[in-house]
């Protein structure tokens, strides 16, 4: 079918603030690096201490620096104000809720300029008072990252139903193609032969990841497998430092030293995912898990807890088996039946690629991202 292309380049500000580097601040450094090489014309306003900043400076995006902070901002506003009237934007996208705050009043002056909102996590209380009312009046479309996350801002937000839509992020087919990345040399850097089932799970080093399950996992399995090693990736997020070192210490209090190898934040995502025979995702709670669908366009059969965005994902005992959340006998019953079954991986691995294909292909997220682009941009002109 014939897609819609948009007639001219968009000068679009993307937005977010946090000082955080989890699934949101990647996905806007994705993002605005994809429109950049499309040939749009990218700005961005984000923390100067934030790894977003950095990323997005490393890819000549401009950047008004402006810290992440509270709700009441007057200084921000105008400097924002100033800003924005200086980029004279097509389009401003606002990925952190927060910022709303200051961006609407701050934008006070171009009522003609769309603004569109990525909702990235729930929300637990309504924001249903007459503040937030004024500020998601302003906002033209707000996107759900999953189907779960729009239910949630049906219940909870302030907005017509018309203005919600779910687009879910996408995966570079490209860099994530199990046929360049064989992970043999990630596997010789670490010590593991190929006869090793090697189990591995990647997010921020916090519980609600389900590093503790993975661990106790992996502590149970240890008797029983001694060809399996487990790989850790992932790093602390600014301020959750203490509850990594408690995770990293369960390491040794489990005798698992000569099985986990924690590798921290790795550039090489791919080439790390390639080493892999098993990938392990007991989240606790996620609104997408963008991890999964890079594990899953490696080809790498998965093991899930089945919570909220994952369901969007992984289809139980095709592309992977889920688990109830916070299980680990489950986790661990699922893991075994997958170390057992050499074919069994084969066959959730492939079919994970071609889902993966279908529905998580950046090229197509970005395509009906600039069509949701055009279609706002075109409303106002």
């Amino acid at each position: 079918m014939h897609e819609s292309q948009p007639t001219r380049s968009l000068k679009i500000v993307q937005v977010c603030t946090s000082k955080s580097w989890g699934g949101m601040e990647m996905h806007v450094a994705t993002l605005s690096e994809l429109l950049h090489r499309d040939g749009q014309k990218v700005w961005a306003i984000a923390d100067p201490q934030s790894r977003l900043f950095a990323n997005l400076a490393d890819h000549q995006i401009p950047i008004m620096p402006l810290r992440e902070g509270g709700y009441v901002r007057p200084m921000a506003i105008r400097r924002a104000r100033q800003w924005l009237e200086q980029v004279k934007p097509d389009v401003v996208h606002v990925h952190f809720s927060r910022d709303l705050w200051w961006l609407v009043p701050a934008m006070r002056a171009m009522p003609q300029t769309p603004l569109i909102l990525t909702k990235h996590i729930g929300t637990q209380k309504p924001k249903t008072d007459w503040l937030h009312r004024a500020l998601y009046g302003r906002v033209q479309a707000i996107l759900a990252i999953s189907d779960v996350i729009h239910r949630n801002i049906m219940a909870t937000h302030p907005i017509e139903p018309q203005r919600v839509m779910t687009l879910h992020h996408g995966v570079d087919l490209q860099r994530f193609d199990p046929e360049q990345h064989r992970g043999l040399e990630v596997r010789q850097q670490l010590g593991l032969s190929e006869q090793d089932v090697v189990i591995g799970i990647m997010g921020r080093l916090q519980r609600a990841k389900g590093y503790a399950e993975f661990l106790h996992m992996a502590a149970q399995l240890k008797p029983r497998y001694p060809q399996c090693r487990f790989l850790m990736i992932g790093e602390a997020s600014r301020g959750e430092e203490e509850e990594a070192s408690a995770i990293l210490d369960m390491i040794p209090a489990l005798g698992l030293q000569d099985r986990v190898h924690w590798l921290g934040f790795r550039h090489d995502v791919p080439d790390v995912l390639a080493a892999l025979d098993i990938f392990v995702f007991p989240s606790h709670a996620e609104a997408f898990g963008l991890v999964l669908i890079e594990a899953m366009a490696m080809r790498k059969p998965v093991v899930s807890s089945r919570c909220d965005g994952v369901l969007d994902i992984v289809e139980d005992r095709k592309t992977g088996l889920l688990v109830p959340p916070k299980n680990v006998d489950q986790l661990v019953k699922a893991v075994v039946e997958l170390i057992d079954d050499p074919s069994l991986r084969e066959r959730m691995g492939q079919a994970g690629r071609q889902r993966v294909e279908a529905y998580f292909n950046q090229e197509k997220m970005l395509q009906r991202l600039k069509e949701i682009y055009a279609k706002t941009s075109l409303a106002f002109n």
